[in-house]
């Protein structure tokens, strides 16, 4: 690798942007996380906060990690390619690409705003649907069975299978019994 082309692979700033925006999801969900509880104060069970804040502090590790092998030594992994530096985008690609990490991290931020009221898996459907719909441009139908798809699933997987304590928001049902 040449001078200019090893210059070219530390810290580009598209590659960072995204790392940092890993970062900051990873941040989010660690941090949202507090709002649940560790364990289940009935039967001592994993609680709620397991997953968000388990996942969201390796996200956010990961995210750090890869923003200082960038700023370092550059990510350069073979078929790599230097995207930023020899991609041959026009500035419409340019546009549509910035429109996209727009949407993407403003969809991300809302839906992690949205789990105490909504709970995950409908704020889970929701994101999915905003994402296939604005982002990728979608056709309803298609976004809306996305969503639904990711819906279902999620339950099965998270809720029937693993057993997972997911936070339900406002539809747990002991928002709603009288105590």
């Amino acid at each position: 690798m040449s001078d200019v082309q090893d210059v070219q692979a530390r810290g580009r700033r598209p590659v960072l942007a995204a790392h940092l925006v890993l970062a900051a999801v990873g941040a989010a969900f660690f941090l949202g996380s507090f709002a649940y509880p560790w364990t289940n104060p009935e039967d001592g069970t994993i609680g709620a906060a397991v997953l968000p804040r388990t996942a969201g502090f390796l996200l956010l590790i990961v995210g750090l990690g890869l923003c200082r092998q960038e700023l370092r030594s550059g990510s350069v992994l073979e078929g790599d390619g230097h995207v930023a530096a020899e991609a041959a985008h026009d500035s419409a690609q340019l546009r549509e690409i910035r429109r996209k990490l727009v949407l993407v991290t403003a969809g991300m931020f809302a839906a992690a705003l949205l789990i105490p009221f909504l709970g995950m898996l409908p704020a889970l459907a929701l994101l999915t649907l905003f994402l296939t719909k604005f982002v990728e441009r979608l056709r309803w139908r298609t976004s809306l069975a996305a969503a639904v798809g990711v819906l279902a699933v999620s339950y099965v997987l998270f809720i029937v299978v693993l057993r997972v304590p997911l936070p339900f928001g406002l539809l747990d049902p002991s928002v709603w019994s009288a105590s």
